[in-house]
């Protein structure tokens, strides 16, 4: 099937032959090549060699399949309509039933291990098992809203939103173990969340709000264009993609799929750089419903059976040169920061002598390589608010970490 669109400069989505016209709900990668999506009426596809074709897996429910997760390379779970939960424990190849004990829709899920499960769904519904679903326990959101979307951190700290009629963002906090509401938006859809901190949430009008402090605080970010939003993806807080599409009022007949991404300017107070990656030009009410990346590879899926293949990779921390090695050979104290920081080597077996300096994004070189005197504070006061990158040398190897200067 081919659908037509436009590209922007140096984005390269590749249309896949999905073999059904069905609407696609949700992508998720085990690996770069084995990928698994799932949409209406219980449509379950997967591939294993990077969307060369796509397989259609027998699907024990006729259910519309909403979410799909793996906790690792081979056990992954699937929540639909009517209280439907499907599991695998062979990397997608076969699905069996799970009863979760409701018949609310369900439109969320997160799993923490093999068989330590959160799903969420229709009038505030949140359940957890931990033992792959053989009994579950409800908990208390406070809500009576869907809550559409959910992420856990650990066992007692996760995030969640609601969409209409009130649009909510709720935590589950460490000290109460309980959710509570810690935020509003406009019909919130989608989230995701980098870490105990960082992440960002996503409205259906295409705005999205930020968060760097677990919540407490959202920065909003509004897009040029008016954007039908379905689902948000961040690879780090500087780059983040938004899903849906155009929209015109009044002419619900011309929505076009969308894919944008947001760059950010390296500071917060000047915001990001969003552009189309892609639109559809040629096929009134198409919809991206989904994104996910696996490393460098990304895939969307949407309406009228459309998957799309990302082959040109993406400008994630990685790329960045920041990996777990780095995360492993020091730290930096504090972070978010406002006039000075500490770098805290965690091997006491690092060779000296070693050398840190201070880079933009772009990798500008803002403070030369200096010997690093541990103990002693390093003075960040004439850094702006932003991001920047704390780059250790050792031994001529040179280990990166992320510096977020708040004012």
């Amino acid at each position: 099937m081919t659908l037509g669109w436009l590209t922007a400069i140096n984005a390269q989505w590749i249309e896949q032959n999905s073999g059904t016209a069905a609407s696609l709900s949700d992508v998720f990668c085990i690996t770069a090549d084995t990928v698994v999506v799932v949409g209406n009426p219980g449509i379950i596809l997967r591939t294993t060699n990077g969307g060369l074709q796509w397989n259609s897996i027998s699907s024990p429910s006729t259910e519309w399949l909403n979410r799909v997760k793996f906790v690792d390379s081979q056990t992954g779970y699937i929540v639909g309509n009517h209280g439907t939960l499907l599991k695998t424990t062979d990397a997608g190849q076969t699905w069996q039933n799970i009863n979760t004990g409701t018949n609310m829709n369900l439109y969320a899920l997160d799993c923490l291990s093999a068989d330590t499960l959160y799903i969420s769904g229709s009038q505030g519904t949140m359940l957890k098992t931990i033992n792959g679903g053989i009994s579950w326990v409800a908990e208390n959101t406070g809500e009576t809203d869907r809550v559409v979307d959910l992420q856990m951190i650990n066992d007692r700290l996760g995030y969640a939103v609601c969409d209409i009629p009130h649009g909510k963002i709720i935590k589950k906090d460490i000290a109460g173990n309980q959710w509570q509401e810690i935020g509003q938006g406009n019909s919130l859809l989608s989230l995701h969340m980098l870490n105990a901190l960082e992440g960002v949430v996503l409205s259906q009008g295409g705005s999205f709000g930020l968060t760097q402090n677990g919540g407490n605080d959202f920065i909003g970010i509004v897009p040029q264009e008016s954007h039908c939003a379905n689902d948000i993806y961040a690879s780090d807080i500087s780059h983040i993609w938004v899903v849906g599409a155009l929209c015109y009022v009044g002419y619900p007949s011309n929505d076009n799929g969308l894919i944008a991404k947001y760059t950010l300017n390296n500071d917060l107070n000047t915001g990001y750089v969003d552009h189309v990656e892609i639109a559809y030009t040629d096929n009134p009410d198409l919809f991206v419903n989904a994104i996910t990346f696996y490393n460098n590879t990304g895939f969307a899926v949407g309406t009228n059976g459309l998957i799309l293949k990302n082959t040109t990779g993406i400008n994630t921390i990685d790329n960045l040169g920041i990996s777990n090695k780095s995360i492993k050979i020091f730290s930096v104290s504090p972070n978010p920061a406002q006039n000075q920081i500490y770098i805290n080597l965690k091997d006491s077996k690092t060779q000296y002598p070693v050398q840190y300096r201070i880079t933009d994004l772009q990798g500008k070189e803002l403070t030369p390589f200096t010997a690093l005197q541990t103990g002693k504070p390093i003075d960040v006061s004439r850094l702006t608010k932003g991001i920047y990158l704390i780059q250790v040398q050792n031994q001529g190897q040179i280990y990166t970490q992320k510096l977020l200067i708040q004012k």
